[in-house]
């Protein structure tokens, strides 16, 4: 074989390859029809050093191989979006308009599934509803599957179950009802969900019982939660969502929001309804590894509000803002009557427990961030649309995304509360980052970490003087209760 053949066969074989490696590993901004590799686009940047591939399946993310900048720290919160809102069944349709189906996220445990009464041992994972709840409300011959009902039980925030006689303090403003009333005269319900790595830390150290914390402080062990790790491990993920209820199932509005059946606890009438309900804000905390003061992403449905960067009227008007509000007359069961106004995000002026909710005026203190937040929605939001076209999830932004630019590690001895955080390191796109589904009365005051550095471990009376300790950026974990009969003892 002549030289030239030689040299025009490697040369060949060299091309083949070459373009067989950059065709398999290439991002691809199309739908594959095979089904052996998901959906991926590239997510907008704002340079291409540092672009996010999105990948369209239900592996939640540890962590990136870095935070550079803003734009990277939203399509990382958009990349956990995706990934959470995936069917549990990982065939189904990705956002499918009016299926009931749980996406993910919605099989996470409950708070007040995990930190049972007198600091039991929690449920197995899967559980969605204690079994003390479920006994307490047997009589009303109302079927509570344990690993299928979604059970929501709290009208503000922060507010924890007071069936088991845990605090139901109101989180802000403090001392006032700050409930959310829709346009549609329901109530805003919520719920906070606790992933797999934070159960499993919960388990692994006994700290679902308020006492196990505090010998862990008196060890010199500090509460810190696992880290995600860019393709490890998710490391901790805590979510908070704000649902509300649909009154008419056959209105084509709801073809625009995910949807869920519930069976909601009514403070009112102290009984169960079941009812169905729409999304309409998501937190989602992610503690990793490059961001161990963790990742604060918040989602809504576009709906919502209003928004400076947007003049455009959503077709079945906004959840909470009516543009031709007027002052209505409540009357209260406790005798008496209040005025409801129109003035925005001031907090309702009486509890559900005295009268049923009312449309409340909310609008958008801190508009969405033009630079990274508003071209990366609409980039993602297109994305979506093009691989599945009907997906609810199209109808979803992102409000804002908080990070730290500079390593914050974790402390290596137990701390008093709060965190000295390094504030001038922590970044988002707004100055303060509010939801207004679960902010709406202190969009201008604080933003998160504002509030979280002071989180601390479960209070117990047998060791007060560590009641302060910080728990790493999550008010969940002092939900924690321990055994009375034993603390008496100890007395």
């Amino acid at each position: 074989m002549n030289r030239s053949v030689i040299i025009f066969i490697i040369t060949c074989t060299v091309l083949f390859i070459n373009q067989f490696v950059i065709t398999a590993f290439k991002p691809d901004n199309g739908v594959r029809k095979s089904g052996l590799t998901a959906n991926t686009c590239n997510c907008y940047s704002t340079s291409p050093l540092y672009n996010v591939v999105i990948q369209f399946n239900n592996k939640v993310p540890g962590d990136l191989p870095a935070f550079n900048n803003q734009s990277q720290a939203d399509c990382f919160a958009w990349q956990e979006f995706i990934t959470m809102n995936w069917p549990v069944d990982s065939s189904g349709y990705f956002g499918a308009p009016k299926d009931f189906a749980p996406v993910s996220w919605e099989k996470y445990m409950p708070l007040d599934v995990l930190f049972q009464p007198n600091g039991a041992h929690p449920s197995a994972w899967g559980t969605l509803v204690s079994p003390q709840f479920a006994a307490r409300f047997r009589t009303q011959n109302l079927l509570m599957s344990p690993t299928k009902t979604k059970l929501l039980t709290f009208t503000t925030k922060f507010a924890v179950d007071s069936t088991f006689g845990l605090d139901p303090g109101q989180a802000a403003p403090f001392g006032k009802p700050n409930w959310l009333g829709a346009q549609n005269n329901t109530n805003v319900w919520y719920e906070i969900k606790l992933n797999k790595d934070y159960y499993d830390f919960v388990i692994r150290n006994g700290y679902y019982n308020a006492i196990t914390q505090h010998d862990s402080v008196k060890n010199g062990v500090p509460l810190n939660f696992p880290q995600g790790q860019y393709n490890g491990p998710v490391g901790a993920i805590e979510v908070k969502a704000a649902w509300m209820e649909v009154d008419s199932l056959d209105s084509p509005k709801w073809a625009r929001y995910k949807l869920s059946r519930a069976t909601v606890y009514d403070s009112a009438t102290g009984k169960l309804r079941e009812t169905n309900v729409a999304l309409v804000g998501l937190h989602i905390l992610h503690k990793t590894q490059n961001q161990p003061t963790w990742v604060w992403a918040t989602f809504e449905q576009i709906d919502n509000v209003p928004d400076v960067n947007s003049n455009t009227t959503p077709p079945y008007g906004y959840n909470f803002y009516n543009p031709n509000c007027f002052s209505q007359q409540v009357n209260l069961n406790t005798g008496g009557s209040v005025t409801v106004g129109c003035t925005p995000n001031t907090s309702p002026p009486y509890n559900l427990s005295q009268a049923a909710p009312v449309p409340i005026q909310i609008t958008r203190l801190n508009a969405i961030d033009k630079t990274d937040a508003v071209p990366i929605n609409t980039s993602m939001q297109n994305n979506i649309r093009q691989f599945y076209p009907q997906s609810v999830f199209q109808y979803y932004e992102l409000v804002d995304v908080i990070w730290s630019q500079t390593l914050q590690p974790d402390k290596s001895t137990p701390i008093p509360a709060p965190f000295p955080l390094n504030v001038s390191a922590m970044l988002s796109g707004a100055h303060i980052v509010a939801n207004t589904t679960m902010e709406s009365y202190v969009q201008d005051t604080h933003t998160c970490y504002s509030c979280h550095k002071y989180s601390t471990i479960a209070a117990y009376p047998g060791d007060s003087v560590n009641n302060n300790i910080f728990g790493d950026f999550s008010f969940a974990i002092s939900a924690a209760q321990y055994p009375v009969s034993m603390y008496k003892k100890k007395r």
